[in-house]
């Protein structure tokens, strides 16, 4: 399925708008918007732009749901 960025943009906005005046955490809002649009939680995700995914995922990774990358982790060799 495509989505073209225009529909991508507008979500993407809408969700901003919703942070802004709720103080809610932007996955929460995400899942509330998509749930008012009738859109499936799962293909909500194809709607995101790149910043609030960045945006979620810093969420995320402050509440532990996700673990920090560790550029510098090698697996130990014996």
């Amino acid at each position: 399925m495509y989505i073209d960025e225009a529909a991508k943009e507008k979500f993407s906005s809408k969700i901003i708008d919703r942070v802004k005046i709720t103080k809610l955490p932007f996955i929460d809002c995400v899942l509330e918007l998509a749930n008012e649009m009738g859109i499936d939680h799962g293909s909500a995700g194809k709607l995101l732009t790149k910043t609030i995914i960045e945006k979620i995922e810093v969420e995320a990774k402050l509440l532990n749901f996700i673990k920090e990358k560790n550029k510098n982790s090698k697996l130990p060799i014996d």
